[in-house]
């Protein structure tokens, strides 16, 4: 059984945080330039900058000297959250020291009020422009309204019929439209969670270009049990922000988690959704008592790791759709662990590490 998990009410707070790559000599220019140009988006926003952006991002990682030691983390974590299946703090609450007890005991943490409404509308309304771009791109329209809002990036990623198959159910990647990305990563930082993340990893994260994803997502949609970890490596260190922009988990569709700490892979495959998911009643016997569905607010966002077992939450009597992004950071130290290949033509690696 799927427990429903009600909201709370949250106070506002605000962190500033800004990550970098430690790299040889040319990824120190490439970062500053991302700083040049991101304070010359802020004055006005440029459709071009915006896209020298992503390419700046990607060859800054690809620059940088990844480090081959990853820094020390706790041995051990008291939790904060005795009793609680998935803790909530609000946005003035969260803390490293809460996220890294709430996943390392509960699985996940979940953080309300995290974003404002104003910008919660604006992250909506680049997913709007984002899909309206994709489906002008995929009928030969030209509008100007759209002009840069959908451009495919061509480094190591999906082929055009999985870019179709990934707007069937409800997502785009946010790398592939450049002001979405921008909004995105600026918001984040705004909010405190670059600092977060930084505080969580031990060292300056990394952004995954085939992780970070703008969901539009029907009702009716529906999603497998899985970790991540099964296709991006168990041995990695990340964080995955996932943001709720309306309201889900009722009368939308939301996550079903379940709400304890994973420490290794849950057999995958064998009659599963996905090679890398998890059969439902292996899933439902993992997490037997333990499965929550938390009810999300516009700007509330749950935040985990790569072990965690989770799946899209719905049910036939949901009718209305929901927005939604989610945002995985990871170790750059620990790349080397995404080795993982669960299909063939396949590998974790491909997810592609951009600089945050």
């Amino acid at each position: 059984m799927v427990r429903i998990l009600k909201r709370l009410r949250s106070s506002p707070g605000h962190e500033q945080g800004s990550v970098a790559a430690a790299g040889r000599g040319d990824a120190k220019s490439l970062l500053d330039e991302i700083r040049h140009l991101t304070e010359r988006n802020h004055v006005q926003h440029d459709r071009k900058i915006e896209r020298r952006l992503v390419e700046l991002r990607y060859e800054a990682f690809r620059n940088a000297s990844v480090p081959h030691w990853q820094p020390e983390s706790p041995e051990a974590v008291e939790d904060l959250f005795p009793g609680e299946l998935i803790p909530e703090v609000a946005r003035a609450d969260l803390t490293v020291d809460r996220a890294r007890s709430a996943i390392s005991h509960h699985g996940s943490l979940l953080g309300r009020g995290l974003v404002s409404n104003e910008q919660v509308e604006r992250l909506k309304a680049d997913i709007d422009r984002a899909f309206d771009a994709f489906d002008a791109d995929a009928t030969g329209e030209d509008t100007e309204r759209l002009a840069g809002w959908y451009q495919p990036f061509e480094h190591r990623m999906i082929t055009k019929e999985d870019r179709t198959r990934k707007r069937s159910r409800g997502s785009i990647l946010a790398v592939e439209s450049p002001p979405a990305l921008f909004d995105l990563i600026e918001t984040l930082k705004d909010v405190g969670v670059g600092e977060l993340a930084y505080q969580y990893l031990g060292e300056k994260p990394a952004i995954l270009a085939r992780k970070v994803t703008l969901r539009r997502m029907a009702h009716n949609f529906g999603g497998g049990w899985h970790q991540d970890g099964a296709f991006m490596g168990s041995g990695i260190r990340s964080l995955n922000v996932w943001l709720a922009l309306t309201h889900c988990g009722d009368n939308a569709p939301g996550l079903d988690v379940v709400g304890r700490r994973f420490n290794e892979l849950l057999p995958t495959g064998n009659g599963a959704y996905a090679g890398w998911g998890i059969k439902p009643e292996d899933a439902e016997r993992a997490g037997a008592g333990l499965t929550v569905r938390p009810v999300f607010e516009p700007g509330d966002a749950l935040i985990f790791d790569h072990m965690c077992l989770h799946r899209t939450g719905t049910d036939k009597g949901m009718t209305k759709g929901r927005y939604a992004i989610e945002t995985w950071f990871f170790a750059p130290s620990t790349y080397a662990a995404m080795t993982t290949q669960v299909a063939k033509g396949y590998s974790p690696r491909d997810q592609v590490p951009l600089v945050f």
